[in-house]
C-alpha cells in the first residue's frame, strides 16, 4: 500500500478542519434553547410529569417497558444519600416520598452535599499543589459560600455571577459586600507555579487556567486549547481567546509575581474597622513624624557643636547618651504600634487591575505579540455585532451577567446536566464539562432542552430542579430489570432502570461517623488551623496533615499533590481541575480498607460498644438494630441466624471466655462483615 504524501495529509487535515468548521455552527449545543413540546406516550399512566414522558417515549419506541417502581425504604435510602450525603435514621418508618424530599431539602446539610458537587466542578483545594504546596488557608471561607448559597437556594444564574465577578457588584451591607467578595475565590482557587521565573509567563499560564476553568465549568467548552492555535473542533478562533483573556488580564489575582509568587487576597473590613485601619495608620504616620523632627533637631544640634560641615554618615552613632535614649523610646513606640494594627479577616479572592487589552500570542508565545483583541465574547455564542467592552473596567461583570443570560444557550444546559449527573450518575451529556464537537452527545437532546427551558422559567432555582426530578417515576424506578430489558439496553442508556451507584468517598467516610454515633454535625467553619501560604506538602514529601476530625468530610482539608487516602482510594476527583464526573472504580485495596483501616474499626468498634451496652436487648434485636442502620432495613430470618451463628463461633473460638471484651470483639467483627458488603456500598 503507498504511503500518502505529506501534501496529501496536509490537504486532508484542511478538509477536515473546514468540515468541523461548517459542522461546528450547526452543533446542538450552540442553537438557541427552544422547549420542546412533551412527546405522547402509549402507557400514560406511567408518567408523573414531563420527565417520565421523555424517558417513556424512548423506551417505547425500543420496546421496552419501565421497571417496577423501587421499594419504599430504598427509596427513602436513596433519597438521604442523595440529598444531605447521610443515611436515614436506623428504624425510621416508610415516609411519604414527596414529604421527605420537603423535609431534607430544608436540612442545612443538604448544602454540604450538594456544595461538594459544585467544589468537584471549581477544582476546590485547601492548598496551592505544584511546585510550591502552600497552603490555602482562607480559602474554607469559599467553600462555606458556596454550603451557604446551596442551602438558601441562590437563584443559580446570581451564584454564577457573584463568583466571576462579585467584587464589582453593589453591596447593601457589610455583609453581603464579604459574602459577594469571598465568591470571587473561584477565579483564585486554581494551582499555580509559585516559583516560576518568568513573571510574564506565570500570569499568561493563571490566565489561561482561569480562561479554561470558566470555558469547562460553566459553558461546558474547552477555550484553553485556543491558547496556542485556533480550536481544531470548536469555533473558537485564537483571537477571541485572547480577547476574552484580556478580561483577566485586567484583573489583579496575584498580590506579587516575583518568586515565590504571592496570590491576592481580599480584606473583609467592615466599615466601623475601616474607620480604625484609618486612625491606626494616622497614629503610625504621626509617629514617624515625630520621629523625623526628633532626628533633624538631633542632627542641627549634632553639627552645630561639633562644627562640622557636614554630618557623619551615622549621625545617630554620636549623639548624646540621652538623646538615644530618648530615640529608643519613640521607636519602640512605633514598633508598638505597627505591632498592634488592626490584622482584617482576608479571603482569596480577586479584584480589578491595570485594565487592558492582550496582543494574540503566536503559538502561545507572549515573546511573539500578534494584533492586538478588544476585549469581547466568543462570537459563536452571540448575536449581532461584537460586543467590546468598556475600556474602565476588566469587564467581568459584563461576562459574568453574560454567562448567565438566557440568551447564552450553553450555560442553562450544562446546568441541568450536571444536576441530572448527581441524581443518576451518568449525564444526559455524558461528558458534563465538555458540550463541544469532541464530547459526547445527549442521550435525550430533547429532554435536555425542556429542562434547560424549565430552569430558566423557574427562576434558576436547583431546589425547584430537585423538586422535579425527584418527584418523577423515572428517579423512582427500581435497580432491577428484565433480562429482556438488560438485553436491549444494556448499559442503561435509555433509562429502563434505576443505575445501582456506589457511595463516593465522602458519604462512605461520613456514613462510618454516623452509625457509630462520632459524627460531629457542626454546619460550616474552619478546621485546619494551618498558617496561610506555609508548605504544607514540602520538599521533602512530608505531609503533616491529620484527618481524625469527627466532622463532616466536606470540612477535611483537600492537599493537591496529596490528597487524603481513603477519598484517592474511593475515587476522589483531581482537585487541580475541573471534575463535573467521578469515576467508580472496584479495585482489591478498597476490600482492604474496609478490613483494615484505623477509621473502620475506630467506627465498627463503637458501633459494637454501644450495641452490647444495650443490656435490655437480646442478640437477636441488636442483629435487627446493626442492620438497620447499615442497611436501612431489617434482616431477613435467615440473615439474623446466620448472624447469631457468626457471633457463637467466633466467641467460642477465643480462649479467654466469654468477657464483655470478647463480646465487643465478636460484634465489632460482625459489623465489619456487615459494612464490607455491597448492600452497605450501593445504593439501590
Amino acid at each position: 500500500m503507498d504511503l500518502p504524501t505529506a501534501g496529501a495529509i496536509l490537504l486532508a487535515v484542511a478538509t477536515t478542519l473546514s468540515a468541523n468548521e461548517k459542522t461546528s455552527e450547526k452543533h446542538w449545543a450552540f442553537q438557541p434553547i427552544e422547549k420542546p413540546a412533551v412527546p405522547l406516550v402509549v402507557n400514560e399512566a406511567w408518567p408523573r410529569n414531563p420527565i417520565d414522558s421523555f424517558i417513556l417515549a424512548r423506551l417505547e419506541k425500543a420496546g421496552l417497558e419501565p421497571p417496577t417502581a423501587a421499594k419504599p425504604r430504598e427509596l427513602t435510602r436513596r433519597l438521604y444519600f442523595d440529598l444531605i450525603g447521610l443515611p436515614p435514621p436506623p428504624d425510621s418508618a416508610d415516609t411519604n416520598p414527596e414529604s421527605l424530599i420537603e423535609t431534607l431539602l430544608r436540612s442545612p446539610h443538604y448544602g454540604e452535599r450538594w456544595g461538594r458537587h459544585w467544589l468537584d466542578v471549581v477544582r476546590y483545594a485547601d492548598s496551592n499543589g505544584l511546585d510550591e504546596n502552600a497552603a490555602h488557608a482562607n480559602a474554607w471561607r469559599y467553600r462555606d459560600f458556596v454550603v451557604h448559597n446551596f442551602n438558601r437556594d441562590t437563584r443559580f444564574d446570581q451564584f454564577l455571577i457573584m463568583q466571576i465577578a462579585g467584587d464589582l457588584l453593589p453591596s447593601e451591607n457589610d455583609a453581603q459586600r464579604f459574602e459577594q467578595t469571598i465568591a470571587t475565590g473561584f477565579l483564585s482557587l486554581g494551582p499555580k507555579v509559585l516559583a516560576e521565573p518568568d513573571q510574564d509567563k506565570l500570569q499568561m499560564d493563571i490566565i489561561d487556567e482561569q480562561v479554561d476553568t470558566i470555558g469547562r465549568a460553566l459553558l461546558g467548552l474547552t477555550l484553553g486549547c485556543a491558547r496556542c492555535h485556533d480550536h481544531k473542533f470548536d469555533p473558537i478562533p485564537t483571537e477571541e481567546y485572547y480577547a476574552l483573556a484580556g478580561i483577566f488580564k485586567s484583573t489583579k489575582t496575584m498580590q506579587s509575581l516575583k518568586r515565590v509568587a504571592i496570590w491576592h487576597e481580599n480584606p473583609l473590613r467592615t466599615a466601623e474597622e475601616e474607620e480604625l485601619k484609618k486612625k491606626h495608620e494616622a497614629l503610625i504616620t504621626s509617629q514617624k513624624q515625630v520621629i523625623a523632627a526628633f532626628k533633624e533637631r538631633a542632627n542641627q544640634e549634632l553639627l552645630v557643636s561639633e562644627k562640622w560641615d557636614q554630618l557623619p554618615e551615622a549621625p545617630g552613632d554620636h549623639y548624646p547618651e540621652a538623646t538615644r535614649e530618648e530615640l529608643g523610646k519613640l521607636e519602640a513606640t512605633l514598633d508598638r504600634l505597627k505591632s498592634t494594627a488592626p490584622k482584617p479577616a482576608t479571603a482569596m479572592g480577586v479584584t480589578d487591575g491595570d485594565v487592558t487589552d492582550l496582543p494574540v500570542f503566536v503559538r502561545g508565545d507572549y515573546n511573539s505579540p500578534g494584533e492586538v483583541q478588544r476585549r469581547r465574547f466568543p462570537s459563536i455564542l452571540t448575536t449581532g455585532a461584537p460586543r467590546l467592552l468598556d475600556k474602565k473596567s476588566s469587564g467581568r461583570r459584563e461576562l459574568a451577567e453574560w454567562i448567565a443570560s438566557p440568551e447564552n444557550p450553553l450555560t442553562a444546559r450544562v446546568l441541568v446536566n450536571r444536576i441530572w449527573r448527581w441524581h443518576f450518575g451518568r449525564g444526559l451529556v455524558p461528558t458534563p464539562d465538555n458540550f463541544g464537537l469532541l464530547g459526547e452527545p445527549p442521550t435525550h437532546p430533547e429532554l435536555l432542552d425542556w429542562l434547560a427551558a424549565w430552569f430558566l422559567e423557574n427562576n434558576w432555582s436547583v431546589k425547584e430542579l430537585h423538586r422535579l426530578i425527584l418527584n418523577s417515576a423515572t428517579y423512582s424506578m427500581s435497580t432491577t430489570a428484565s433480562v429482556e430489558t438488560e438485553a436491549k439496553d444494556p448499559t442503561n442508556t435509555l433509562y429502563s432502570r434505576a443505575p445501582l451507584r456506589r457511595l463516593e468517598a465522602e458519604p462512605l467516610r461520613d456514613t462510618l461517623l454516623e452509625i457509630a454515633g462520632l459524627l460531629d454535625r457542626q454546619v460550616g467553619g474552619y478546621t485546619w488551623t494551618f498558617p496561610n501560604r506555609k508548605l504544607v506538602f514540602d520538599h521533602e514529601s512530608r505531609d503533616a496533615t491529620t484527618y481524625q476530625s469527627n466532622r463532616r468530610a466536606i470540612y477535611l482539608p483537600v492537599i493537591r499533590n496529596n490528597v487524603y487516602g481513603p477519598f484517592e482510594l474511593f475515587d476522589f476527583p483531581d482537585p487541580a481541575t475541573v471534575g463535573g464526573n467521578r469515576t467508580s472504580s472496584v479495585v482489591a485495596p478498597q476490600a482492604l480498607f474496609l478490613m483494615n483501616s484505623s477509621l473502620v474499626l475506630r467506627s465498627t468498634l463503637a458501633v459494637a460498644e454501644k450495641l452490647v451496652a444495650q443490656t435490655e436487648w437480646d442478640d437477636t434485636r441488636r442483629v435487627e438494630h446493626l442492620f438497620s442502620l447499615a442497611y436501612g432495613r431489617p434482616p431477613v430470618e435467615i440473615e439474623t441466624d446466620r448472624a447469631l451463628e457468626f457471633l457463637q463461633r467466633f466467641t467460642a473460638l477465643r480462649e479467654t471466655g466469654a468477657t464483655a471484651t470478647d463480646r465487643s470483639a465478636a460484634w465489632q467483627a460482625l459489623c465489619q462483615a456487615i459494612i464490607s458488603a455491597n448492600e452497605f456500598l450501593y445504593l439501590r
